[in-house]
């Protein structure tokens, strides 16, 4: 089977998500990363400078960038990811796109109903972390019953790169035009992915939303878009137009209460509890080093109050995930490559982006208004 040419669109200069997809590719059998394009000259030979990326093309147009490759990463601003992905299906390539899939329901609407004329093509969102073995576990134990009914989640994480408001400037993310909602998309929406993946079978579709957001950096430098690697523009400053700390809850149609804290500002901690009648299974990266999970099993326990014991991940989840290499990218550009050369039908495909979308924009919708919103989404009455 012939390999399939990969490039990317879109390298950035700050995080650099687009060099997870360069090792995610350099991982995933069945592929060759072949080219790289950045609508900013120069950006794209900067980036792989930058990470000693060596072997590529460094593109200076998109047609010359299509005339190279079968399938693209899409890493750009979210309000380009429709319309990127419109245009490489339109030249006929398979298109993954980062999450979120776009910056509301409209605009990713497009993109979803381009793809149904072109249902030749594989088209994916990027939701990475269902590969992760604390993820897998999870699955194991709810899947076996022993929490009982599912009656909440708690979910928080996010991270802290965006603390120091002198250092780091005024980027895309921070803006609503080109962001569209801030930590609640940029991290939500794998609190979201992770959710609907281990639980919607047993508590349904949502059917009302609140939100709160605030922005605590109101101001950050602002960026010199001629400049390759992104610097800034002397001492001009502007306002940063969205959120920065969000907190977000959901009540499904099994009344399972799913409550979601996402921030920039606030460090590496991380939490995911699931609690049932009768048990809970907890992953806290500041209580349980790699490998390690909490588990409150009630038929263990005497007494009214939770005991937790501290519980092994499995050793075949521990085993697979090590030597299929799934780790950051790979899990989900792997899917995206296996499912080109098979011509299987994806799982993370872009109704599925789309259905995150309409979450997280009732999300917002309850956060700007301060209403709660009441409207069952489902993803299989997304056309």
């Amino acid at each position: 089977m012939e390999k399939v040419r990969v490039g990317i669109i879109g390298t950035g200069f700050t995080i650099g998500i687009a060099n997870a997809h360069v090792q995610g590719y350099q991982r995933v059998p069945g592929c060759e990363l072949v080219a790289m394009y950045d609508k900013i000259p120069g950006r794209a030979a900067k980036f792989m400078e930058k990470f000693k990326i060596e072997g590529l093309k460094a593109c200076e147009s998109l047609e010359e960038f299509y005339s190279m490759v079968d399938a693209v990463s899409v890493c750009t601003p979210n309000n380009e990811h429709a319309n990127l992905a419109i245009d490489a299906m339109n030249h006929g390539k398979h298109v993954i796109v980062e999450k979120p899939f776009s910056t509301s329901y409209e605009e990713g609407l497009r993109a979803l109903n381009a793809s149904k004329e072109h249902s030749e093509l594989v088209c994916m969102t990027v939701f990475n972390y269902r590969e992760q073995v604390e993820v897998q576990q999870m699955k194991r134990i709810i899947d076996s019953g022993i929490l009982g009914k599912i009656i909440s989640v708690r979910h928080i994480g996010g991270g802290g790169r965006m603390w120091d408001g002198e250092h780091v400037f005024l980027e895309w993310r921070m803006q609503e035009k080109t962001s569209g909602t801030g930590a609640m998309a940029d991290f939500g929406v794998h609190m979201l992915d992770l959710t609907d993946y281990l639980l919607h079978d047993i508590i349904g579709d949502y059917v009302q939303f609140n939100g709160m957001t605030s922005t605590l950096v109101k101001e950050r430098y602002v960026i010199n878009e001629k400049d390759v690697m992104g610097d800034k523009k002397g001492d001009e400053k502007a306002p940063v137009t969205n959120d920065d700390i969000a907190t977000f809850s959901a009540l499904s149609e099994s009344g399972c209460l799913c409550t979601f804290e996402t921030g920039r500002l606030v460090g590496s901690m991380s939490m995911f509890e699931i609690a049932g009648d009768q048990g809970i299974v907890l992953r806290n990266n500041t209580l349980y080093p790699a490998g390690k999970m909490g588990l409150f099993d009630r038929s263990k326990t005497k007494g009214p109050f939770p005991s937790f014991e501290t519980i092994d991940i499995d050793a075949d989840i521990m085993e697979s995930r090590k030597n299929s290499g799934l780790l950051g990218h790979d899990g989900v550009l792997g899917e995206f490559i296996d499912c080109i050369q098979t011509g299987k039908k994806p799982v993370r495909d872009f109704r599925h982006g789309l259905y995150i979308q309409k979450l997280i924009d009732n999300f917002s919708s309850a956060a700007k208004t301060g209403q709660t919103v009441y409207e069952k989404v489902s993803e299989s009455e997304i056309q």
